[in-house]
């Protein structure tokens, strides 16, 4: 009967752990147009425009210090579209966001593929507005959009958080 009690009390405290300690719940956030979305804890919030007007989908948890945001260009618009690449759109929108930063530092450009897309990512240390900032940074190109994917934090919770921003980044995806 001692046994049966021990046993009991065990699964009782290992289910008692499992809940409060747990993995969040993921949320989906997805654009106005709901052609994109990404995946995020539920401690994150639609940020409703307040981290940049042109950003077309952006979430975040202040508390936390916590931001994301995703810039999307349909290839339409750029003369001769067929003929653009990954890399020209990552030459084109890259040199005026670092020159945004002040004392940047970039990290290696890597190549990586998310949800079947190719994509060009590195982080970005820098000051913003007096405030040590560490950005990490995609450049990316679905079939009908390239965009730039941008979470950040305050350099002193960059380790604390780079995975969490690297499965937000990798959760990125067109669903039309």
């Amino acid at each position: 009967m001692k046994k049966i009690l021990i046993f009991v009390l065990a699964i009782s405290m290992v289910a008692i752990l499992a809940a409060c300690g747990g993995e969040d719940n993921l949320t989906v956030f997805k654009t106005e147009d709901n052609n994109f979305q990404v995946s995020a804890s539920t401690s994150w919030k639609d940020a409703n425009g307040t981290l940049n007007t042109e950003a077309d989908l952006q979430i975040y948890n202040p508390r936390k210090e916590k931001y994301f945001m995703a810039l999307l260009e349909s290839k339409e618009d750029f003369i001769d579209f067929t003929d653009f690449s990954l890399q020209a759109y990552y030459e084109i929108v890259t040199e005026p966001f670092i020159s945004s930063v002040d004392t940047p530092n970039q990290g290696d450009v890597k190549e990586v593929t998310i949800n079947g897309n190719k994509a060009l990512q590195y982080t970005l240390e820098g000051v913003v507005d007096n405030i040590n900032i560490v950005y990490l940074v995609t450049v990316i190109e679905t079939p009908t959009h390239y965009g730039q994917l941008m979470a950040w934090t305050l350099k002193s919770k960059w380790d604390e958080y780079s995975d969490e921003y690297t499965n937000l980044t990798d959760s990125f995806k067109e669903v039309n």
